[in-house]
């Protein structure tokens, strides 16, 4: 880009594009000083919003004075052109170089994530939480020291939300299960989950859960244990391996107290790889490392031990001592780690299981599949569990879908498949109350979806709610009636206090549910009138003269000019 400036900047290459803006190289023009230009896109000016948004990272960018975060100069306006001049870092980004190098080394890893330790603890203290942690966003100067960088998705703890509703910020590889669901609020341990996603991909070379959809990825986020770092890598150390899965408890509160209690657990790894702690000592944890350690201490010993018995006729060496004690010893020690490691059987795999399955909590349920279920039915397909253990299976699977669908439903995000469309139906008939036509849907849905693999899992979970809606003691279809009235008469009175809006709620919200329904026509019809502005007499004259003979109201057999029209048996609309 020639001859083209913003203020006194001079515009150069290009070095990115995001969401909200495009960012240059560009020149000072006063000192000569090569800065990053941060510009908001031309077809963003008229978005308030993505204006403030912007502002708030230029606002929050000039209160981070750190040495591992990007340095802002200042911003400005020049007519409806709004930027920023940011501290230009030229070592390129995590990702990239993740990408040039597969993986890093865990020393390596160490390194950085002091770094970043130190950069989140000096955002979180400033009340900011950065809510889009990844390597992308962690650059590296000339020297190799970490940058972070993009705070445009930040938020400041006191600040007002520019979040809209129903609005999932950050990216999906990284996002704590908080951040997907909005059952806890965003906090600095949300980025200390992303940190330990990060720290995984740095030490693995890709991220925890590898899926084919978006929909599943964010399932393993909310409900899934992340892998063992360990396996991925056999020479990362088992200290390591246990600070990044902490960071990603799936509650808030299991994660660190903070990044600088992180950066102290990262420091202690490197001291204790440094002590050469003992293979005998990791034995006794159980936990696999290809940590190189020195024996040659304990082989002095045990030389020590033979040259004592061979210059002695008599051993009065302590029992500890003994040669036979230190074999007995091995010998159950061996013995404990063959008996931990040792096949579980069909019987131990399912009681283990069986005993998670009766818990209430998604967490247990999915630990018994991954754990146990999976791995009986892998080794004993044919066997006498193998049917109540597909089934168990099917329950975490539904479990999964139940979650999921929900964050969709109650975030308002859209709906494709028929069959999820169909679920979301007879759900917004439970939510309402008419429990008798939320049961009808859900059978329904079972039935026309039978046999459709696709589909299996929403047919699964309609079944669910069936059997719980029966369960329950279901609903006649007379107190379904007086459900409609009493749910009209409701809205007749929030708009005779002056409550219009949810008034008209109300009525859409019948009309949505209920206009495909012929025998409930005159409500629909009513809350039609209701909402297009009628009072509740005209809304029932219009109904009397002129809805079909079927749905309108029955007139009195003795006409009295002092008494309110009748309707059908069970159907009363609301009276004045």
């Amino acid at each position: 880009m020639q001859n083209r400036s913003i203020g006194p900047f001079e515009l150069e290459d290009q070095l990115g594009a995001g969401g909200m803006g495009v960012v240059y190289r560009a020149k000072y023009t006063k000192t000569g000083q090569r800065v990053a230009l941060k510009v908001l896109s031309p077809g963003l000016q008229e978005d308030e919003k993505l204006i403030a948004r912007f502002t708030r990272e230029l606002e929050i960018l000039k209160k981070l004075k750190h040495p591992n975060i990007v340095q802002c100069y200042g911003g400005g306006r020049l007519g409806a052109q709004r930027f920023y001049a940011m501290e230009l870092v030229e070592g390129g980004s995590l990702s990239e170089l993740l990408k040039k190098k597969g993986k890093f080394d865990w020393q390596q890893v160490i390194e950085y994530g002091i770094q970043i330790c130190a950069a989140l603890e000096h955002a979180h203290e400033n009340g900011v939480v950065h809510r889009d942690l990844k390597p992308a966003n962690l650059m590296l100067d000339k020297s190799g020291r970490i940058k972070l960088a993009d705070f445009g998705l930040a938020r400041i703890s006191d600040a007002t939300a520019l979040t809209a509703a129903g609005k999932t910020l950050g990216t999906f590889a990284y996002m704590a299960p908080e951040q997907i669901s909005g059952s806890s609020p965003i906090t600095a341990k949300t980025d200390l989950y992303a940190f330990g996603v990060v720290l995984f991909e740095l030490v693995t070379g890709k991220t925890p859960f590898q899926t084919e959809t978006t929909a599943e990825l964010l399932m393993q986020h909310l409900t899934k244990k992340p892998p063992r770092v360990c396996t991925e890598v056999l020479d990362c150390p088992i200290w390591l391996e246990k600070v990044i899965l902490n960071l990603m408890e799936k509650e808030p509160d299991k994660r660190p107290r903070d990044a600088l209690a992180v950066e102290q657990a990262l420091r202690e790894v490197n001291e204790k790889v440094a002590h050469n702690v003992s293979v005998a000592e990791h034995n006794v944890t159980g936990e696999p490392t290809g940590i190189a350690v020195s024996t040659t201490g304990e082989a002095d010993i045990a030389k020590n031990l033979l040259k004592r018995k061979k210059k002695k006729k008599a051993d009065s060496s302590p029992i500890y001592e003994k040669t036979w004690f230190l074999a007995t010893c091995l010998a159950v020690v061996v013995g404990f780690v063959a008996f931990l490691m040792w096949p579980k059987s069909e019987d131990r795999l399912f009681a283990l299981a069986q005993e998670k399955m009766k818990s209430e909590k998604v967490e247990d349920r999915e630990y018994a599949k991954t754990e146990y279920l999976d791995e009986l039915i892998r080794r004993f397909p044919d066997g006498k569990h193998a049917a109540e253990a597909k089934k168990f299976v099917e329950d975490v699977e539904t479990d999964r879908v139940e979650k999921l669908l929900m964050v969709k439903i109650e975030k308002g995000r859209d709906l494709k498949d028929e069959v999820e469309l169909l679920f979301k139906k007879a759900y917004d008939y439970e939510q309402f109350g008419d429990r008798v036509t939320a049961l009808e849907q859900y059978n329904s849905l079972v039935t026309v979806f039978n046999g459709q693999e696709k589909a299996a899992p929403v047919r699964n979970l309609a079944r669910r709610r069936a059997v719980q809606l029966e369960k329950s003691g279901g609903q006649s279809a007379s107190e379904r009636l007086q459900l409609l009235t009493n749910t009209l008469k409701k809205a007749d009175q929030l708009d005779l206090n002056g409550q219009a809006l949810d008034a008209k709620n109300i009525w859409r919200s019948l009309k949505s549910l209920y206009r495909d329904n012929q025998e409930l026509q005159r409500f629909v019809n009513y809350a039609d009138a209701r909402e297009s502005g009628k009072s509740k007499e005209e809304a029932l004259e219009l109904l009397k003269g002129n809805a079909p003979e079927s749905t309108a109201p029955e007139p009195d057999a003795n006409p009295d000019s002092n008494k309110e029209p009748e309707v059908e048996a069970g159907q009363q609309l609301p009276q004045n």
